[in-house]
């Protein structure tokens, strides 16, 4: 291939795709990451032209497969990506670092990304410590350890990256461990789009050995640090500037290992036309078979900014054995004694470690308290993901994060300009870059819901609410009230890229809008603010007048086109389009809660329940597909469905979609067609976008273009929070007859005779914990509910999952049975249900 004018591509990503290519096909020696594999595998020229100028641009962006394991710290800005052969990149840094083995003696190289059995688990299941197994083809056992922990008076972030080599076989063995620095990482070379998205350019132009010092030099920042010195090293660049791609091929230090067993003991290069520069460091070591782990190698990767002699004696200053015990103890007690936790029988004991992750996720992707979607692509800031991110925080027990989020960086995102944005006011609008340039009309709705879902949680004392409620509640409820379009909806945006075109009105807008007025004009009634609240209440009222109509119209239109089907579409102007985007929908159930009351009215609840049924009929195979937009599964979508599905009382349903989402969490691909062993792609999180090919191990393969966003997604952690608490129990109508619904969705399968489900004090909306254990007797066909901690004057129902109802006692005195869901009068402590 020559490099054409008309591709467009710029020199290192031409560069990059020809010589990634090139020593994949001729198998020259290389740590081809995971996601090039991925692409190869299945290669097809066809790229998403309206994002990426040319083939090369994708590829070299990553374009289909951005999987890929995370650590970090809590609250500092940069993560860290694990890839699936355990290669380590800083996100912000501008290389990637890699181990294999090489045996001198017999010249074999040994690449995880190549060959052996590869194996991938959260330490302990939980822990966010990435635990890398490689065995390799020759007995050997190298397991990795990696964290991001922290050190020194300024606490200033970094990766510690622990090997150690094994025998495998119970022989002895002798080699060489090798650490590699190369450009391409888990996330890929350079992210450069027509959106003008630039995560880190990976390029690596100049690289240098410092062995005085036992660390590299990666372009303008310190890059790996070795505890121990290594005996031999080599950096490789391109000192003439060849244009030809082939002279990479033999220009490195894995061919130079394979031809000859020697590195070039350079300490420093250029590469000023692809920035391929790379290194290889080694180790000899030698195992006896007596000794199982007889080499041990610890590495740090600064992460904050680290510069000169005094940072390098502080990144050193504590030992690793300290370091990885502190992280240890501090996720230990962040996970399991801070906060909400449960358990669960042995059938289903995998959620509450799921719940563990997806918490740790979060709190790693809080940057100062302002939690992000993701770590790369989606490493800033958006009123929609953080608002519903910062209520699973605070409903997973992590309020001080929830508080500084709403009462922070919202409270900060809220203009008090004059101006226009589009044909809206700024005053008044919560938003940002995100908001302000993609029309994000969702957001005042949102933010105004996330503030009063934390003023209840953090109850009356803390009078968060009071605090935020002039000018940003007050002036952000008005803001919804006059910025409508001619027919009282909230104007065409793009407030969400899964729901379909930013010329069109979305129904999404509106629903969050009406649940943003009901909690500010709650939040008003809680603080005595009575004429505001009347103002409030009537902006709800008009919004609902307005919604609702334009909803009954739609609905009418469609019946009169012969649509025989009930579902209500992405918005007004999408009149019987029958596809995936009508998924906005299902906001009326949840987040918002507005089925709670048919707020809209029974008819349109009905419709709206009808439209749970139309998606789950074209839509759902396995996992929500989301071909209309991103020709995907949608995980978090998929897991908001599986939550309006047990809003709605189809926990049948929202079973089967929540477990085929926590299976998809842990997804693995094989190493190729017919390969027994497999990559672990995933490891208890997910992607924005779930990619076809990855969810059925390459025997679906679409034939048009997919965008995969970034991982693991933020969102789709927080409705895994959700979805698992509510699962336990959720609160229903807080300001007229309040009462929790207690493990609504907890199926049968789920605890089997003699088992018992236990929920520690949980945060609730009613701002005092919950707390609760249920305990089945298959035998006497009863279920014992003991409620240890309860908020006052509140009732319980038991909408009972194990059969009929036969009787019910509440403290020992009969219930009256109105069907299957048991209803219990507040201060109740012990709750027998027999069933048939």
């Amino acid at each position: 291939m020559t490099q054409g004018v008309e591709s467009m591509a710029q020199t290192h990503e031409w560069m990059f795709y020809e010589v990634m290519w090139r020593t994949w096909a001729g198998r020259h020696p290389y740590p081809v990451p995971w996601w090039l594999q991925q692409a190869f595998r299945r290669w097809s020229d066809d790229f998403d032209g309206g994002l990426f100028e040319s083939k090369e641009a994708a590829l070299a962006s990553n374009a289909l497969y951005r999987y890929w394991h995370m650590t970090g710290v809590k609250d500092h800005r940069q993560e860290a990506l694990i890839g699936q052969a355990g290669e380590v990149e800083p996100v912000y840094d501008t290389y990637a670092l890699v181990h294999f083995l090489y045996e001198p003696g017999t010249g074999l190289l040994q690449l995880p990304q190549l060959g052996g059995e590869v194996t991938q688990e959260m330490a302990d299941g939980d822990l966010p410590v990435v635990v890398t197994t490689y065995r390799s083809p020759s007995g050997v056992e190298v397991v990795r350890r990696t964290l991001g922990t922290t050190v020194g008076e300024r606490q200033r972030a970094l990766v510690l990256d622990r090997l150690a080599v094994r025998s495998a076989d119970g022989e002895a063995h002798e080699g060489w461990l090798c650490a590699g620095v190369v450009p391409a990482g888990p996330s890929g070379f350079q992210r450069h789009d027509r959106a003008g998205n630039t995560v880190a350019d990976r390029r690596l132009t100049f690289l240098r050995w410092l062995p005085e010092e036992q660390r590299v030099e990666a372009n303008t920042g310190m890059g790996p640090c070795f505890d121990t010195a290594p005996e031999y090293a080599g950096v490789y660049g391109n000192p003439d500037g060849s244009f030809d791609p082939d002279t990479y091929l033999v220009r490195n230090p894995f061919h130079d290992l394979a031809n000859g067993g020697k590195l070039n003991a350079v300490q420093g290069a250029t590469d000023h036309i692809a920035g391929l520069c790379s290194a290889v460091f080694a180790w000899p070591y030698q195992i006896d078979r007596r000794d199982r782990s007889a080499f041990t190698l610890d590495m740090r990767l600064p992460v904050d900014d680290f510069r000169g002699p005094g940072d390098l004696a502080e990144l050193r200053s504590v030992p690793a054995d300290d370091l990885e015990a502190a992280n240890r103890a501090f996720w230990e007690g962040k996970l399991r004694r801070d906060g909400t936790a449960f358990s669960l029988p042995a059938p289903v004991a995998h959620l509450p470690e799921l719940f563990r992750r997806s918490r740790a996720q979060l709190l790693i992707l809080s940057d100062g308290g302002q939690i992000h979607p993701g770590p790369t692509v989606y490493d800033s800031f958006w009123i929609r993901d953080s608002s519903v991110e910062a209520t699973a925080c605070a409903l997973a027990g992590d309020t001080g994060l929830a508080e500084r989020q709403l009462g922070t960086h919202h409270r900060d995102a809220f203009n008090l300009g004059r101006g226009r944005i589009g044909p809206c006011a700024e005053y008044g609008f919560f938003g940002r870059e995100h908001e302000r340039n993609d029309r994000e009309w969702d957001a005042n709705g949102e933010a105004l819901w996330a503030i009063g879902r934390f003023d209840r949680i953090s109850g009356p004392g803390a009078a968060f609410g009071m605090r935020l409620f002039t000018p940003y509640v007050l002036d952000g409820g008005r803001w919804l009230r006059d910025n409508r379009d001619g027919n009282g909806l909230l104007h065409s945006g793009w407030s969400a890229e899964h729901l379909g075109e930013a010329d069109k009105p979305h129904y999404w807008d509106d629903l969050w809008g009406l649940a943003g007025l009901y909690e500010a004009a709650r939040l008003a009634e809680r603080i005595g603010a009575g004429q505001e609240a009347a103002e409030l209440w009537a902006a709800f009222d008009d919004l609902k007048r307005a919604t609702a109509a334009s909803i009954r119209w739609v609905l009418g239109e469609q019946r009169r086109g012969g649509e025989w089907q009930t579902y209500i579409p992405t918005g007004p102007a999408d009149v019987g389009r029958l596809d995936s985007t009508m998924i906005g929908a299902i906001a009326y159930f949840h987040p918002t809660r507005l089925y709670m009351g048919a707020k809209l009215g029974a008819d349109l609840d009905l419709a709206f329940r009808h439209t749970l049924d139309t998606i789950w009929a074209h839509f759902v195979t396995g996992g929500f597909r989301h071909d209309a937009a991103w020709n995907a599964y949608a995980p978090y979508l998929g897991q908001q469905l599986a939550h309006a599905l047990l809003l709605a009382g189809e926990v049948e349903k929202a079973d089967r979609l929540l477990a085929w989402t926590v299976a998809e969490g842990s997804a693995t691909v094989s190493r190729g067609d017919g390969a027994a062993e497999r990559w672990q792609a995933t490891l208890g999180a997910w992607n924005e976008q779930h990619a076809y090919p990855i969810a059925s191990d390459f025997r679906e393969v679409p034939g048009r273009p997919w965008y995969m966003g970034d991982m693991p997604h933020g969102w789709a952690a927080a409705e895994s929070l959700l979805l698992l608490r509510d699962i336990l129990f959720f609160e229903a109508d807080e300001d007229a007859d309040p009462h929790l619904y207690v493990a609504p969705g907890v199926r049968p399968h789920w605890v089997p005779d003699g088992t018992a489900v236990t929920l520690s004090p949980a945060p609730t909306v009613f701002g005092s914990p919950f707390r609760y254990e249920l305990a089945h007797d298959a035998a006497a066909r009863r279920v014992t509910i003991g409620i240890a901690e309860a908020p006052a004057r509140v009732r319980f129902v038991y909408p009972c999952r194990f059969g009929p109802v036969r009787a019910a006692w509440a403290d020992g005195e009969p219930l009256a049975l109105t069907g299957d869901d048991v209803q219990a009068p507040a201060g109740t402590v012990r709750l027998e249900v027999e069933y048939a």
